[in-house]
């Protein structure tokens, strides 16, 4: 038998930028924008202190996907699902481009308007299984999944947990900032997906069969045919579950007016049974928030882990069958869950030595007032080194709204746009890792793929920024 190749592309990258971010902390000063004369180098013994808030930062993120994986390990054991995907797949196979595309583009709008793109990943294994079956290849899956989900990023309107926490930092002097900007974002959004689709489509009429099909990660035994038949449970679930993460993830008051989310939470939480009792406040428990309302990702592995139980009993599992079909999931998504903490490790060490800041200062102070090439390197560089598009805010806000105050907007939608930008390429980006590494795709084989799109959405991007400057 031949021996399975070693996928380890990816982990060496990531390593490679965390050392070069750990380096630097030792050679370039982070007395901030204006000023850069104080060292903050971290020793060995600021290691484990790294590790402990990158585990930190992004615990919510491996909750959820841990719930993921113990949903569709449940899943897998059925005949019900095989069933479903392998009938929607059949039905499908005469249209596979029309599929793809239209995966891509639903997946890439939802991120684009909701909070936490990191929830639509609930869905993905499903769609993957189908694309399993109607042999598909792995780079194509890759792109309509994973790759979608980062131009929604690219192209975030109303959502996107990073352009969130962002509008704080610039709300203060511009409180309008994201309606303002919001059809330049939205004409990103259109560009990117149509020139990512474009490659995505001129791949799959490239693929021969020496193409890797798909692999379904969470399907290595053959489905227990004892099981219950009918998919009703799971079309039911996913459904609802489907309809929870737009209700909750959109916000409906602040960006269409809706306040009927917020009237509702209101009156459930504050009917009383009794003095003192109050029914579905008690009931909830403490976390839960109005609808539209939800930025982090606790509410929906709740929500995630409850449903998979329901399907557990639908399915008549044994307890013993249900935790071994659980842990098995859970198994599966130890390397994107590995991906997201490294994210999260570089993200740590340039905020314990943030001299980003001093590298965008020197960047800026190389020209007079506001100037497009400039500001596009250090909106490239910014993002490279922060996971985290709220923290480039927090670090950058303050000085670029006292230096730039007539190019706010340029400048937010630069972050906001070469923030997604950069997460098609580089290592360390968390969902472009939980998608290589869920599919085994070859990192180096991504970026063959990509990198015609890269240079070409980035020209766009110069454009954009370039009229945006002029008018």
């Amino acid at each position: 038998m031949k021996k399975k190749e070693k996928n380890h592309g990816l982990l060496k990258a990531i390593i490679l930028c965390c050392v070069i971010a750990f380096v630097l902390t030792w050679i370039i000063p982070n007395g901030g924008l204006a000023t850069s004369t104080s060292m903050k180098r971290l020793g060995l013994t600021d290691l484990s202190f790294v590790f402990y808030h990158a585990l930190y930062y992004s615990l919510d993120k491996i909750i959820l996907l841990f719930t993921i994986g113990g949903l569709y390990g449940v899943l897998t054991k059925t005949s019900a699902y095989d069933k479903l995907t392998s009938n929607i797949a059949k039905k499908l196979s005469k249209h596979k481009t029309l599929f793809v595309v239209l995966v891509s583009v639903l997946i890439a709008l939802l991120t684009s308007v909701i909070a936490q793109g990191y929830v639509l990943i609930i869905f993905i294994p499903f769609i993957i299984s189908i694309m399993n079956r109607m042999k598909l290849d792995k780079i194509t899956v890759l792109s309509a999944t994973f790759g979608a989900l980062l131009v929604g990023t690219m192209g975030a309107t109303y959502g996107s947990e990073g352009v969130v926490y962002l509008n704080q930092y610039f709300i203060g002097t511009t409180p309008n900032i994201l309606k303002d900007t919001l059809l330049v974002r939205a004409g990103i959004l259109l560009v990117g997906l149509v020139l990512f689709n474009f490659f995505t489509v001129m791949h799959m009429k490239k693929t021969t069969d020496n193409n890797e099909i798909v692999e379904d990660i969470f399907l290595e035994e053959k489905e227990d045919e004892s099981k219950i038949n009918t998919s009703l449970p799971i079309v039911v679930i996913l459904g609802l579950m489907f309809i929870i993460t737009i209700l909750g993830y959109v916000n409906w008051a602040d960006n269409f007016g809706i306040e009927i989310f917020n009237t509702f939470h209101e009156k459930l939480t504050t009917i009383e049974v009794g003095k003192g009792f109050f029914l579905f406040k008690d009931l909830l428990g403490t976390q839960p928030e109005a609808l539209g309302t939800w930025e982090l990702v606790f509410s929906m592995a709740s929500i995630v882990l409850i449903f998979t139980v329901i399907l557990g009993l639908c399915y008549k599992f044994k307890l013993d069958e249900f935790f071994d079909a659980y842990i098995s999931g859970m198994k599966k998504v130890l390397k994107p869950i590995a991906c997201v903490v490294a994210a999260w490790v570089l993200m740590v060490i340039v905020y314990l030595s943030p001299y980003v800041a001093t590298i965008i200062g020197k960047i800026l102070g190389l020209t007079d007032g506001f100037n497009l090439a400039t500001m596009t390197l250090s909106g490239l560089i910014t993002n490279i080194f922060h996971t985290d598009l709220g923290f480039s805010g927090y670090i950058l806000s303050s000085h670029l709204v006292a230096e730039y105050a007539d190019h706010i907007k340029p400048i937010y939608i630069m972050l906001v746009s070469l923030y997604g930008f950069v997460q098609f390429f580089i290592p360390t980006s968390a969902i472009l890792g939980i998608g290589v590494t869920s599919l085994n795709v070859k990192y180096k084989d991504w970026l063959k793929y990509i990198w015609k799109f890269v240079l070409g959405m980035f020209v766009c991007l110069i454009v954009i920024f370039a009229l945006l400057t002029i008018i």
